[in-house]
């Protein structure tokens, strides 16, 4: 496990030193050290629901004196932030065009009030670092700033629907025989679903509820129940962090028996069956980033 953990933590380092320039690599060690207490199947708390550890003024654009100029990856789209109580800010207009520039606007402003997304207006000076950047009209009076977790959260909404699953829906016992895993996230509302590590690269999370198959990293952002946190504020999600958010589901619902009749394994095994997933997945993700 110690292994995986390394292997974990180099590759996301990797991730953030090549495509995320501007970001601190400070900021993102200080949270995977904060994981590293705990197995790795119990840290889907990781984007836990975050309630008191920062003063609401700490997260305030206009009473942080954070005017440099960072980015991001978000969607697959290199986004200009600031780093504003440890969260990426990042400019709305420009995650707006580049993320959901196929969207009609009523349908992102119906989406942000059903996700009950606030975002707050950026401080004069930090406006006019955008500007000198280029990275808004220089006769914008104002511009709104959107944390990254609810641009993730908004852009999955709109646009992760996934893909139908590759096998047919009714055979449950073909679906054993790829042997899958029961696994849920606990981000934003939440999702279960089966793994099925034989199907890999390709979507290899369906999910119990749409049938829809997902890679690991959009599967930790899928969910049913987006509007059920309403008076919960989210704060720092990173779909590169999916390894933390996963988890093997010991609960059992009504369906299960059907696909897994044939599985006797313990929990811990299962458990160990998703670290080598998540090990082989990692490798090969940094086996293709190398040129």
């Amino acid at each position: 496990m110690e292994n995986l953990q390394k292997l974990i933590d180099s590759h996301q380092k990797a991730e953030l030193d090549s495509q995320q320039p501007g970001c601190s690599s400070s900021i993102f060690n200080g949270t995977t050290n904060n994981l590293s207490n705990g197995s790795l199947v119990n840290k889907n708390n990781f984007a836990a629901n975050f309630t008191s550890n920062l003063s609401f003024s700490s997260l305030d654009p206009s009473s942080s004196n954070s005017t440099i100029l960072k980015s991001t990856i978000v969607a697959g789209k290199l986004l200009s932030c600031f780093v504003i109580g440890g969260e990426c800010r990042l400019c709305f207009p420009q995650m707006k065009a580049l993320c959901l520039g196929d969207i009609p606007t009523y349908k992102i402003d119906e989406m942000m009030k059903n996700l009950a997304i606030i975002n707050p207006h950026s401080s004069e000076e930090q406006l006019n670092v955008l500007k000198r950047n280029q990275i808004v009209p220089s006769y914008l009076p104002k511009c709104e700033l959107i944390t990254k977790t609810n641009a993730e959260r908004l852009i999955a909404m709109l646009k992760l629907t996934g893909s139908p699953a590759p096998f047919d829906l009714l055979n449950n016992q073909l679906r054993s025989l790829l042997l899958p895993l029961k696994v849920a996230h606990d981000c934003f509302g939440g999702c279960k679903g089966y793994l099925y590590p034989t199907l890999t690269p390709n979507p290899c999370l369906e999910c119990k509820t749409c049938h829809n198959m997902f890679k690991p990293e959009d599967f930790c952002l899928h969910t049913h129940s987006p509007t059920n946190g309403k008076n919960t504020c989210f704060w720092g999600f990173d779909a590169t962090n999916w390894p933390y958010y996963i988890r093997i589901d010991d609960e059992t619902t009504e369906g299960d028996e059907l696909i897994l009749f044939n599985r006797n394994q313990t929990f811990e095994e299962e458990e160990n069956r998703l670290a080598i997933f998540i090990q082989t997945y990692l490798a090969r993700q940094q086996q293709q980033s190398i040129p």
